[in-house]
């Protein structure tokens, strides 16, 4: 009875065998992993797209063969138009066809109907909450048709400010950045750029008014301008449409911003605190860093916002941005500290020098690192001098001189010349109200990994990162490389912490916390790349190292000169790259970017241990030659060379 339902159950497994095998034979598992359908792509002329399929199968897209990895990956980069674009991929083994389509969109040349005159819904500028005070310039902006005749009139004051079209110019950042140099300064072709952006400029008079309206006014163009509206035509085509209407257009027509702007009287300025050790001022709203790592209890005066960004002042001289969320509002008994600085010491520690400022109260400030004059600058803002004292301690050998300067009223200038040039890190922090400035030292003591503490951050967790053809996700594959790579430095005796071992969410700004919190020596970001639409991935791939400090631009280069000497990939060159992991003051810090997820040859090299130990063998010598001095020497040698000497 038994053998007869053994009997049974093998044949029950045989049956079901042959079907697996018979559905497997129909489908050849054709998978696209980028582009997605119906995604939204820049204003290129040629695209990326890759995925995978079964092995050994050929596979054509829109008539192109392609060709297939041993395991299953493909890359393709074709041409597209603007508009709807489908690529159509087909692939086939052993007489079995599977097809796909996937249609992505382009921008489509924009059209210009001269039958209504209107202003585009949302376009005009200032629109959203905007505090403003005498003398602020603001910019004014709206969109309508091109070649037309615009201005604004600014309430109460009745001024008429004249606005005129912006110029339509558009770098392509992408290959500009990550191509290869030939092509950096390609422009998007001008039958896409769009047209019709009117700007002006007003500058707030002194006045008792509490709020300002934008009231902007369009007009067509006159009929002395339709000849040189018809020199477009060569070059834009079917986008110009019902030109002749144009004298039958409205004479003008008039809207006004969505919100009114308020303005902030001198007597009446805002005081704000920062509540977070890890503020950025910076130049603009959203635009780049003025000042990193602002601690917590900094006061300033609000002077403006923009939308979601206060605008502070450092000084009479200076002002900067901060995001609403970094800040709370104080109330309005409470002052923005001054100080009158007097007094400066330094105090040496075996493993750093402290620069100690007698400040008064909590001030913003921003340092400069000069490696080739082997100088750091320290501004502090809302700050004077009264200073009669600098003492050194005779102890410290990488302090050679400290000198002060007033550049502009209200902005205090430390220039700290060195002995060397090869610091550690600094760090910028108050005590009380006092400042302090960190200097570390360049540990020359120390040749060896084993006296060395790494935090090794592999990047990404929560979010996948870039995902290779067959897909394997960066996440994975950063974590792989950071296990072997502890592994490596364990063995020459460091003592290393991951900031993640596992696919539990990790924040972004948790792991800088993670290497302070730890008190690391040296941080490592482990990541894999990708590229932006657009970007040949046949001509511009292979390993690359980014550095935010320029302390930091020496263990970048060794461990970068490293990675390019022993991978068997292309040198993609080391960056300056403005990451939040690697900005960081207190030890040098890098973001190591091994290969590219969606080249299949280094996407399945990224899958094994023997390349993964490989990527981590490289970044430990280039450790070592950092450490030896070698890289510090060769780095010397090419400042030298750079500065012409």
């Amino acid at each position: 009875m038994a053998l007869r339902w053994l009997n049974k159950i093998s044949a029950l497994i045989l049956i079901l065998n042959c079907f697996a095998a018979i559905s497997s034979a129909d489908s050849l598992d054709l998978n696209i992993v980028y582009p997605k359908e119906n995604q939204n792509l820049p204003p290129i002329d040629s695209c990326f797209i890759f995925g995978s399929v079964s092995p050994d199968a050929s596979l054509s897209i829109n008539r192109f063969e392609i060709g297939v990895h041993k395991d299953g990956g493909w890359l393709a980069f074709l041409p597209v138009n603007p508009g709807e674009f489908s690529f159509n991929i087909r692939a086939e083994k052993n007489g079995i066809i599977e097809e796909k389509t996937i249609i992505v969109k382009l921008p489509d040349l924009p059209k210009y109907t001269y039958d209504s005159l209107h202003m585009q819904p949302g376009s005009m500028s200032p629109s959203r909450e905007t505090w403003v005070k005498t003398g602020d310039k603001i910019s004014l902006a709206f969109k309508s048709l091109p070649f037309c005749n615009a201005f604004c009139v600014v309430e109460p004051f009745c001024d008429t400010v004249p606005m005129t079209e912006a110029l339509p110019k558009n770098y392509y950042i992408g290959e500009n950045v990550f191509g290869g140099g030939e092509n950096r300064n390609v422009l998007t072709p001008e039958s896409l750029l769009v047209r019709g952006e009117y700007i002006g400029q007003y500058t707030l008079p002194k006045s008792s008014a509490d709020s300002l309206l934008f009231i902007y006014h369009v007009y067509p163009p006159s009929e002395e301008q339709l000849e040189w509206i018809n020199n477009y035509r060569a070059i834009l085509g079917r986008q110009l449409l019902a030109v002749d209407k144009i004298l039958n257009l409205p004479k003008i027509i008039r809207d006004t911003t969505i919100e009114a702007a308020k303005i902030i009287h001198d007597d009446l300025e805002p005081t704000i605190e920062l509540v977070d050790s890890i503020s950025i001022i910076r130049t603009g709203p959203g635009k780049g860093y003025l000042c990193i790592h602002q601690p917590a209890g900094i006061r300033a005066k609000l002077i403006g916002k923009d939308g979601r960004w206060l605008k502070i002042r450092l000084s009479d001289y200076q002002h900067g941005w901060i995001i609403d969320t970094a800040a709370v509002l104080l109330p309005a008994t409470e002052k923005v500290p001054h100080s009158y600085i007097r007094k400066i010491r330094t105090i040496n520690h075996d493993d750093k020098v402290s620069v100690i400022i007698s400040t008064s109260g909590k001030h913003p400030f921003r340092v400069e690192e000069n490696i080739k004059e082997k100088s750091i600058m320290v501004y502090l803002y809302g700050a004077d001098s009264d200073t009669d004292w600098i003492r050194y301690d005779n102890a410290d050998f990488l302090i050679d001189q400290i000198t002060w300067f007033q550049p502009v009223p209200g902005i205090y200038a430390v220039k700290i010349f060195l002995t060397s040039n090869r610091i550690w890190g600094y760090d910028g922090y108050y005590v009380g109200n006092e400042f302090h400035f960190d200097i570390k030292k360049f540990p020359r003591d120390k040749v060896r990994i084993s006296q060395f503490r790494f935090v090794i951050d592999p990047g990404h967790s929560e979010d996948k990162g870039a995902v290779g053809p067959t897909g394997l996700t960066e996440k994975d594959a950063n974590l792989f490389i950071a296990r072997q790579l502890k592994k490596q430095l364990e063995r020459e005796g460091a003592e290393v912490i991951l900031t993640r071992d596992d696919d539990s969410h990790l924040p972004l700004y948790d792991r800088p916390k993670i290497a302070k919190r730890e008190n690391t020596d040296i941080f490592i970001s482990i990541h894999n790349n990708a590229l932006p639409p657009g970007t040949n991935p046949f001509v511009n791939n292979g390993t690359s190292t980014f550095y935010y400090h320029p302390h930091s631009a020496p263990l970048a280069h060794a461990v970068h000169q490293s990675l390019s000497r022993h991978l068997d990939l292309n040198d993609f060159g080391w960056y300056y790259g403005n990451f939040a992991v690697i900005r960081p003051t207190q030890y040098p810090a890098i973001l190591v970017e091994c290969a590219y997820m969606m080249i299949p040859e280094q996407e399945a090299a990224l899958r094994t241990k023997k390349f993964q130990k490989k990527i981590a063998r490289a970044i430990v010598a280039g450790v070592k030659d950092f450490l030896r001095g070698h890289a510090q020497t060769e780095w010397d040698i090419k400042q030298d060379i750079s500065y012409g000497r």
